[in-house]
């Protein structure tokens, strides 16, 4: 099968990109390495039905040249922006970095004909809510994050209504694992680098989420791809747990600290934008017959093991 992966040199893609060539695809990889790294792809880069393109996916020019030249039978869209503070600094990286990307995949989907795509969208859609996030809830984003995956999810929707797209929709929890290039692990590990005698966690360390390894999550992506057949397909996608920011502070320095006290910048959020605590309902993807093994906590410890031999 002939398949694109945009944004195929970062922390996803590059673990996806290396499922598919062990399953047989032929791979097209678009990234800018804004994020991405190629040294994520060095097993990729030595097998033939791979090929790399250091692009920017907003060069509407340059996606067309390579969407001419393969006739691509589905696309994962990973490429965004997922620096979430950053999009405060500038407002609009989120509108160009991520909606404006996938405005322009899904037009050289419907130019050339292409039926299928996998993307993945984040719980930052559904805002603060007391309850476990189901598909179905009220949608209010406060960032402009959020908001632009909203608008992706939805201009997905309208093309596949106008031009016969199947897609996809996988609301991630927070992911953890081997090639991080963000997220609360890299942040942690970034800063111990540069103080080995404390670690400044942002918020008050009682912020609340649920972690997903990221081999667990291409297990799913390939499951759902084989097991869900509505046009439209959206999951939460998470596990049924969670695990406070305190407590992975505390395991990340026992297994990859040097002693570092803990310290916490306070306030309930760990900045503007940030929602503290959301817990994922999955029961529609556990219904269909996926949940991951792993249980929050031992993703965020299986992790923390995997960037001790992180390139």
């Amino acid at each position: 099968m002939k398949t694109l992966v945009t944004g195929g040199a970062g922390f996803i893609g590059s673990h996806l990109i290396d499922r598919l060539l062990d399953s047989g695809h032929e791979v097209v990889c678009l990234d800018n390495l804004i994020l991405g790294k190629k040294v994520f792809l060095s097993n990729a880069m030595k097998n033939k039905n791979f090929s790399f393109h250091e692009i920017d996916i907003l060069d509407i020019k340059s996606l067309d040249n390579i969407f001419a030249k393969h006739s691509f039978e589905v696309i994962f869209h990973l490429a965004a922006n997922s620096d979430i503070r950053a999009g405060i600094e500038l407002t609009d990286r989120d509108l160009k970095l991520t909606f404006l990307l996938t405005y322009n995949i899904l037009e050289c989907m419907r130019m050339y004909g292409v039926e299928k795509i996998m993307f993945t969208s984040s719980p930052a859609i559904f805002g603060n809510h007391e309850t476990a996030l189901t598909e179905d809830l009220p949608m209010r984003p406060e960032s402009l994050y959020g908001a632009s995956k909203l608008a992706s999810e939805s201009y997905i929707r309208a093309f596949s209504s106008l031009f016969g797209i199947q897609a996809w929709i996988l609301r991630l929890s927070n992911m953890v694992g081997s090639r991080a290039t963000h997220g609360i692990l890299y942040d942690f590990s970034e800063k111990i680098k540069n103080n080995s005698e404390e670690l400044i966690v942002l918020g008050d360390g009682q912020q609340r989420k649920p972690y997903m390894h990221v081999s667990e999550l291409i297990n799913c992506m390939f499951f759902l791809l084989e097991n869900a057949h509505e046009n439209i397909n959206i999951f939460n996608v998470g596990p049924r747990d969670s695990v406070k920011v305190s407590d992975i502070a505390k395991i990340f320095i026992n297994e990859l600290g040097t002693k570092q006290v803990i310290n916490y910048s306070g306030g309930k959020s760990g900045w503007k934008g940030d929602v503290p605590y959301y817990s994922h309902n999955s029961k529609k993807l556990n219904t269909l017959g996926w949940a991951p093994k792993l249980s929050s906590k031992e993703a965020v410890e299986k992790a923390i093991k995997d960037m001790a031999s992180d390139p």
